[in-house]
């Protein structure tokens, strides 16, 4: 098994690329990575995988197939669920163990108005930091929550 510095670096790969990936897709509105590597380094251990949340207007074009993926998520599935608003597909490389959670929804999951679902706020409060928001989507969601 890597080592957590090795795992992190990993991690901080794949983050990047999708940063780099959002910023070519109009209907990507906000990106976040949430969970243990959300928070500061060290917070992950060695099951942890890289939660990734997609706000989207369109998450059925990324649920179907990894055509419309960047490059580091073209990788197989291990499971697909739908949690409410949320589509998520957990995928793993398997030359490096690490496990990626894509979790593709609407704006609506990001809503504050009437109020923040509870679940959304259990996410934001377990660890959320902002990858791109250019709307302030995700900036009004963590400040309902944390506010």
């Amino acid at each position: 098994m890597a080592d957590s510095a090795t795992r992190r670096a990993r991690a901080d790969r794949v983050v990047a690329e999708l940063g780099e990936w959002a910023d070519t897709c109009p209907d990507v509105q906000a990106l976040a990575l949430v969970g243990s590597y959300a928070r500061p380094p060290g917070a992950e251990t060695d099951e942890s995988d890289v939660d990734i949340i997609v706000v989207t207007s369109d998450p059925d074009r990324y649920t179907g197939s990894t055509g419309h993926l960047p490059q580091v998520l073209v990788l197989p599935l291990l499971r697909a669920e739908q949690w409410g608003p949320v589509a998520e597909r957990r995928l793993r490389h398997a030359a490096t163990g690490l496990v990626v959670e894509l979790n593709l929804t609407t704006p609506r999951w990001a809503a504050t108005d009437p109020e923040v679902d509870g679940g959304t706020r259990r996410v934001v409060r377990d660890g959320l930091r902002v990858l791109r928001d250019p709307e302030g989507l995700l900036a009004r969601l963590v400040e309902a929550v944390r506010g």
